[in-house]
């Protein structure tokens, strides 16, 4: 009967100086989430993307272009207005022009004439190496 109050009592022991050790080394890396940058951004990091890729010109069919604004470090820049180029055939509805705390901006076109567009996206007065590419048929 001693040896098992002897081995509960070693287990124990080495359980309560695990649950120390995790609460407290471990426990502050698991607390929040990335900081959000509310500075600068990169060109090069920021990316657009086109879903889906076709719809019909009947100015009824969408095409959600999603713009993710991102720093140096691939985190989202909060609080950046994201322009799309214009064209007369497009019906262009900003749903979200002002970037979020992930860094995404949202934007619903239609179109009422087939065709290829490539729209230029700008963050504030900074343009984006890629276009958003419309297909409508």
């Amino acid at each position: 009967m001693r040896k098992f109050f002897f081995f509960l009592f070693i287990f124990l022991f080495i359980l309560l100086l695990f649950s120390l050790f995790f609460w407290l080394y471990e426990a502050k890396f698991f607390v929040g989430r990335a900081a959000v940058s509310y500075q600068s951004f990169s060109v090069d990091n920021s990316y657009v993307f086109v879903t889906p890729l076709r719809a019909k010109a009947n100015n009824q069919e969408k095409i959600r272009v999603t713009v993710f604004v991102l720093n140096n470090q691939g985190l989202g820049v909060m609080g950046r207005k994201v322009f799309i180029g214009r064209d007369q055939n497009l019906m262009i509805e900003e749903i979200q022009a002002l970037t979020d705390n992930f860094g995404k901006a949202i934007f619903d076109i239609a179109g009422d004439k087939p065709g290829e567009y490539y729209l230029e996206v700008k963050v504030e007065d900074k343009t984006l190496p890629q276009k958003a590419h419309l297909s409508f048929y």
